[in-house]
Formats: C-alpha cells, structure tokens, sequence
C-alpha cells in the first residue's frame, strides 16, 4: 500500500499554503506536526478533495486519486477538528446514519464492535446532547473508521480528552494503523512521540524535516541540557533560551534548555524528546522569518 504526494502545492492568490509537498506513506502512523498556518489543514483538505492543489497530484498505489473519484472514497476515512453531531441522535443512531451516508451495508456488527472500540458501548442509546467532548471525540473516530478505510486522516483528535481516554485512544490508533496509513495532525506533541513512525514537519506551506521519528529526535542530540539556576526568569530574559522545562525546587530551579552550545557550566546534556525537536526546529524557522 502507497499513498504518495508529488509537488503538491496550493495557492490562494499571492498566498501560498502549501508549496512542494513531497512524501511517501506505507502502512503506519504518520505525525504532521507544525504551527497554525503551517499547512496541515490545506493538506488535508487536499486529500480530502475538498479544495482542488494548484499543482502537483496525489496518488494511491500509482493512481491519482482525482480520477479515482469514488473508488478513493471508499477507502478514505476523515476526522476533522471540528464537526456537527445532531445532538437529538443516540451514538448508534449517528452510527447507522453515517453508515448509509457511505453506503455502507448490513453494517449493525461493525457499529457493534466500534462502539466496543471506542469504549462508547455502555453509551450507545444515549443522545450525543449528553455527551462529554471527550466522548463526541470518540464517536467522530468511530465514524471515520466505518468504512474500514485504507487512509485515515485524524485532524487533533485527542482534543478535549482526559488524559486515561488520550491513552486509550493512542493505543487504538496504534493498533489500527498495521494494515492502514494514518495521518495524525496535532499539536500534542507528546501524543505521538510513542506511536508515530514517521513525523514531518511542516512550516509556512514547506517541509522542514520528513524521517522517522527515532532519527528526527536523533537529530538533536547533544543539544538539549538540564541545569539548575537560581532565578529561572533572570536566565530566560538575559539569555533568550529556548526552554522546554522549569522545575522549581527550594533553591532555585531546574531548567530544560535547547540549545546548540552548553548553556552554563553546570549544564548536563541529557535525551532529547519529540517535544524538544518541535521547539528546536519550529522556534528556529521562526527566528530565520523575522
């Protein structure tokens, strides 16, 4: 299975969205990750065949998915950040409504075991009006995942969840992802550090980075410290650290710097983290665009 990206690029007047996006994506868990106005949601919209790209194509085991057409959509599945749900609709009549919006058939087992999935069983003859944004998170997955669907896009889909429903649905979304691509846009780094593959990083419409998370965070080795200060505050301001962690301690504090060279004396280089690549990174591009 292959879901490739070739130039794609989108264009709204003078202003470019999204400028060149290459990739290729085999089964597994992909982690797009970037700022607002990065470029995530005019990729997704793209895949979406929701906007049509300005150039480029996109391509599903080396066919375009435009001409496609339906064929594509039936095995495309999409949770958006934000969506409607009639609030008068159990969660298996949402269900069964999405099902035969998708034409989906003799569909009652797979509602069956979905609402299992998403832990929604117990819930399933309760109206959505009812619903914690956590468990309508839930059902929006449960419907992207009715077509059992080779691509699934899930746009921040543990907003909104505590974090024992964020766990669960990690591991579900780990668990799905053998025999599918996933796409997880977020910017809860720290949701996809443990089951992402893959991460690309995204920045004003272009990629900055695209490998496999072990290398990316590998990447920053030797540039991620631990030192105790006295004055966390004083040390930010003078020094314009990048700092990703304070903890406060009697006498001070202990400080979490990004930094190229050793910060301080006392300094310890220590592991980098998912979330220390994406403030390396994102806060240098920032840097370089001012």
């Amino acid at each position: 299975m292959e879901l490739k990206f070739i130039n794609l690029s989108k264009c709204y007047g003078k202003k470019q969205a999204l400028i060149d996006f290459s990739a290729t994506m085999n089964e597994g868990v992909y982690a797009l990750l970037g700022p607002n106005g990065a470029g995530k949601s005019t990729l997704m919209n793209c895949l979406s065949d929701l906007i049509e790209p300005t150039s480029g194509k996109i391509l599903f085991d080396g066919k375009s998915i435009k001409a496609m057409g339906a064929d594509f959509r039936s095995i495309y599945g999409f949770m958006p950040q934000s969506y409607g749900l009639y609030p008068s609709f159990r969660a298996i009549d949402t269900l069964r409504y999405f099902a035969r919006l998708k034409g989906i058939e003799n569909s009652e087992k797979k509602i069956t075991q979905l609402l299992e999935t998403v832990n929604l069983t117990d819930s399933a003859n309760k109206r959505v009006k009812g619903f914690s944004g956590g468990m309508k998170r839930r059902l929006g997955i449960a419907i992207a995942l009715l077509n059992d669907p080779k691509v699934l896009v899930l746009d921040e889909p543990t907003a909104g969840l505590d974090p024992k429903e964020r766990i669960r649905l990690r591991n579900l979304i780990s668990e799905v992802s053998f025999d599918r691509v996933v796409i997880f846009a977020t910017h809860i780094v720290s949701d996809v550090e443990a089951i992402a593959g893959n991460t690309i990083l995204l920045q004003n419409g272009r990629v900055l980075k695209s490998t496999d998370t072990c290398s990316l965070i590998e990447s920053i080795e030797g540039k991620v410290w631990e030192a105790k200060v006295r004055n966390a505050d004083e040390a930010i301001l003078e020094n314009s650290f990048r700092i990703s962690n304070i903890t406060k301690v009697s006498d001070g504090a202990i400080i979490r710097i990004v930094s190229d060279s050793k910060p301080y004396e006392n300094a310890v280089s220590i592991s980098p983290s998912l979330e220390d690549v994406y403030l390396y990174y994102f806060d240098e591009a920032a840097s370089k665009n001012d």
